[in-house]
């Protein structure tokens, strides 16, 4: 089934940038030519969508702690340093308010 897959190219250039139409017809004409069973292309059908999915999967996880760390290293303050600062300056104000009371 790899030799199947090199035949296609499919290894070379990465399952995440394979549609799943592309992946059925390639498979169909495998079928065809009896380079694999139906089962097989059955078989190698799911591999390559669930393949897919993981990598997508991957890169979607990467992108985001990458971004995540970004954010980290920059000066940007994130939505839980603004919700901290903004109920700090709640605090304050009930405290000021206090003082100005007695």
């Amino acid at each position: 089934m790899i030799e199947s897959l090199r035949k296609l190219g499919l290894l070379g250039i990465g399952a995440i940038s394979i549609t799943e139409e592309k992946v059925k017809q390639v498979v169909n004409e495998l079928v065809e030519k009896g380079e694999m069973n139906a089962e097989e292309g059955k078989t190698l059908v799911h591999e390559l969508l669930t393949e897919k999915k993981k990598q997508m999967q991957e890169l979607d996880e990467k992108l985001t702690r990458n971004v995540q760390n970004a954010i980290g290293k920059s000066k940007i303050a994130s939505k839980d340093d603004v919700s901290r600062l903004e109920d700090k300056i709640t605090e304050l104000e009930k405290t000021i308010q206090k003082l100005l009371e007695k």
